[in-house]
């Protein structure tokens, strides 16, 4: 089994771009795709320069065409199961049985929403057409409308971001209890804040029209925005290899790695939301580049080391 220069897991943004940097440096590189981003829900991406409005799909096809000309990487679709320490470096295997070793290991799986954990019934129908994770990414779209936000504690700070597309919102903390200093806050700039249960969010062919209060009131909102975490790492090879977490300024815990995606665990990169939690399309783009560019210097230092190859 001839040993690759790297593999990547995971073909959004992140490892997309990481792979088109490691074919201009012509690396010996393999990326394993499934296919199945957590953003495939929504209807058009935005923010992405020269890609603003198109779809996931339409970015990985560009994506995957343009590698095609860069000889030294092999775009794979499948699904890798499992990763382990080989003595040239690390050993993926992927759910046929193939396997691929490399002597570096870019982990851009990312990760997985849970929607249950959001206690909002309704939620599947309205998740990624009318309600977001992302004001940067669909705020725009829904500028001017009659907002809802979801979340608890830590909201205050969500909220100041969401008005900036609109001065209509109603925080729902769904039988969360906030501070008073905090609803009065939000009281004094029009900001009303619900902390009675949600029972359901009413809509009609993906689009929100109320939010239903266990007390049978019904408040209307056309379109809204999540400001909590309910998402997990979409695979644990991150902690299978031994990379521990930190905290991140929003409170969540996150792979321990450097502003280029390194960890302490020689070899082992994680970039995307698989380093972030969530971060934006043009951000994970950025993140694969610079991390592949790190690499690359990397292994031109040590075949300079060796004498060239």
């Amino acid at each position: 089994m001839s040993v690759l220069d790297v593999v990547i897991l995971g073909g959004g943004p992140a490892g997309m771009s990481a792979a088109l940097v490691a074919g201009r440096a012509r690396l010996r590189t393999i990326i394993v795709n499934a296919e199945a981003p957590r953003n495939a829900v929504t209807t058009a991406s935005h923010g992405f320069l020269t890609r603003d409005g198109a779809h996931p799909t339409e970015l990985l096809a560009v994506s995957k065409e343009q590698l095609t000309k860069y000889k030294t990487v092999r775009y794979v679709f499948g699904r890798a199961i499992g990763v382990s320490r080989h003595a040239a470096g690390f050993e993926v295997e992927l759910s046929d049985g193939a396997r691929f070793v490399a002597t570096r290991i870019i982990v851009a799986t990312g990760h997985r929403d849970e929607l249950a954990r959001l206690r909002l019934p309704g939620i599947e129908a309205v998740y990624g057409k009318s309600v977001y994770p992302c004001p940067f990414c669909d705020g725009y779209e829904h500028r001017d409308e009659r907002l809802a936000v979801f979340g608890g504690e830590g909201i205050e700070h969500f909220v100041p971001v969401v008005r900036v597309w609109s001065e209509d919102v109603v925080v729902f903390t769904n039988g969360v209890s906030l501070s008073p200093g905090v609803v009065a806050a939000m009281a004094q700039r029009g900001v009303r804040v619900v902390q009675e249960p949600v029972a359901r969010l009413r809509s009609e062919g993906g689009a929100l029209q109320a939010v239903e209060l266990s007390d049978g009131e019904r408040i209307p909102r056309d379109s809204g925005f999540i400001g909590e975490d309910y998402s997990t790492p979409a695979t644990n090879f991150l902690e299978v290899l031994g990379v521990p977490l930190t905290q991140n300024d929003w409170g969540m815990e996150v792979p321990d790695v450097d502003s280029v995606g390194k960890s302490k665990v020689p070899g082992v990169y994680a970039i995307g939301d698989a380093r972030s939690g969530f971060g934006g399309l043009i951000a994970a783009a950025n993140e694969g580049s610079e991390c592949m560019s790190n690499i690359v210097h990397e292994i031109a230092a040590e075949r300079w080391r060796r004498g060239g190859e």
